[in-house]
């Protein structure tokens, strides 16, 4: 019974170690939509949150990581819906909703780590669930898709207190076509925390 407390009490505080590490982000996002997502919905939209968490290499000023992001638009309209392939022609309000969900792998470069302002750049590769929804009404008209995409970023770490940083960022996500779908693409503004 020692022998498991002693390795789990070891393992505990490599994990500790390692984690002193690592970075966990709680962002706010904010989105402008460009682009065929722009064609939807032309609205700038302050619904998003984000998580993440960044492992820095000690040897190198470079993290890598993932992140978790639910991004909505959303934009009331009163135009004619067209859709030829489906048969669908239809006049009134519309209610248009975007829902993303990317789900990306980071990496990042610092330029000035030991400083209180510490600019960066990056890159995130993965997947994006986009539930998209037009309603009129009692009738809705839905296209989910998962699709591959990019996010490159440019952002800055900024030492407020000895308990947590800020983190300010600019990131263009472009989702690529699937399926029957267009690409999607938006801006996205984010404000979070670093612990």
């Amino acid at each position: 019974m020692k022998k498991y407390i002693i390795t789990l009490l070891l393992g505990l505080t490599g994990f500790y170690a390692s984690a002193q590490q690592s970075d966990f982000i709680l962002t706010y996002q904010m989105a402008l939509p460009l682009g065929n997502t722009s064609d939807y919905i032309s609205s700038f939209s302050g619904r998003g949150v984000g998580l993440e968490w960044k492992k820095h290499l000690l040897t190198t000023p470079v993290s890598y990581g993932f992140s978790v992001n639910w991004n909505v638009l959303y934009q009331k309209v009163d135009d004619r819906y067209n859709s030829p392939e489906e048969g669908i022609v239809a006049d009134g309000r519309q209610y248009r909703y975007h829902n993303t969900v990317p789900i990306l792998l980071h990496a990042n470069y610092y330029f000035n780590e030991d400083g209180i302002i510490n600019p960066f750049v990056g890159v995130g590769l993965g997947t994006y669930y986009i539930n998209q929804r037009t309603s009129f009404g009692q009738w809705a008209f839905i296209e989910q898709n998962w699709h591959f995409g990019i996010a490159p970023e440019v952002g800055v770490v900024a030492d407020v207190s000895s308990s947590f940083n800020m983190l300010f960022t600019i990131r263009y996500n472009h989702a690529f076509k699937a399926g029957n779908t267009t690409d999607h693409s938006y801006l996205g503004f984010n404000v979070g925390f670093v612990f």
